[in-house]
């Protein structure tokens, strides 16, 4: 009878255990989905202020030159979201997608104070994260947006330097288009190890590489620790 009271006792703190874990869960659950509501609360709220300031600075310079000349008057473009589909992590290129918008951004005369903002409402998921948290000072440059995109996916020198020696050519891709692409990774590669695009430039990363990889493990970690 003891034996049978203890078993019983025991599966019922087994149970209430099982129980505490599940409220447990779906309490973190519940916070980590306010705490993403709040940060898109928080994201919309900026963008708001962001397109009134904008869209006043338009009303602003209109009203100073509207009977002036058209070709002296600034252009200040309009903050509504640029037609482009959301950043995909997934399917989209990093690289290439972030090329597209600022052929975009220079088509449409969107000045360049407002390109961090434009491509802020493209950016979805760990890519609006890096967004979310920069701090107010370096929000609105997209440069430093753009830097802190291609570290978080992980698109620095030894990215662009794996994606150069690795590539393959992909299913409907030309012959053409992959030498295409396999010549922005190895600008970028050069760019990103500060070499300068000549032949002398080329020619000094091409041979630090060869070095590099000629090396034993411990002098390549050393080395890796200033790439």
């Amino acid at each position: 009878m003891r034996l049978e009271t203890e078993a019983v006792e025991k599966q019922t703190h087994r149970e209430m255990e099982e129980r505490q874990k599940d409220k447990d869960r779906e309490t973190e659950r519940l916070r980590l989905e306010l705490e993403e509501r709040t940060k898109q609360h928080e994201f919309e709220l900026r963008m708001r202020e962001i397109e009134t300031s904008a869209n006043s600075q338009r009303v602003h310079y209109n009203g100073k030159t509207g009977g002036g000349d058209s070709s002296a008057r600034p252009q200040v473009a309009s903050m509504k979201a640029l037609k482009l589909p959301p950043y995909n992590k997934d399917k989209d290129d990093l690289d290439a997608y972030l090329s597209r918008f600022e052929r975009v951004c220079h088509a449409l005369n969107v000045q360049p104070e407002h390109w961090s903002a434009q491509l802020a409402r493209l950016l979805e998921g760990q890519a609006l994260d890096v967004y979310q948290r920069m701090s107010d000072n370096h929000v609105g440059s997209y440069e430093t947006l753009k830097e802190n995109l291609l570290k978080r996916f992980r698109l620095t020198e030894g990215g662009y330097r794996k994606r150069f020696k690795q590539s393959n050519i992909e299913n409907g891709e030309t012959p053409e288009q992959f030498i295409d692409r396999l010549r922005r990774y190895l600008q970028k590669w050069c760019h990103m190890a500060g070499f300068e695009q000549t032949y002398e430039g080329l020619e000094d990363l091409v041979v630090r590489d060869q070095f590099f990889i000629t090396c034993d493990k411990p002098l390549q970690t050393f080395l890796k620790g200033g790439r």
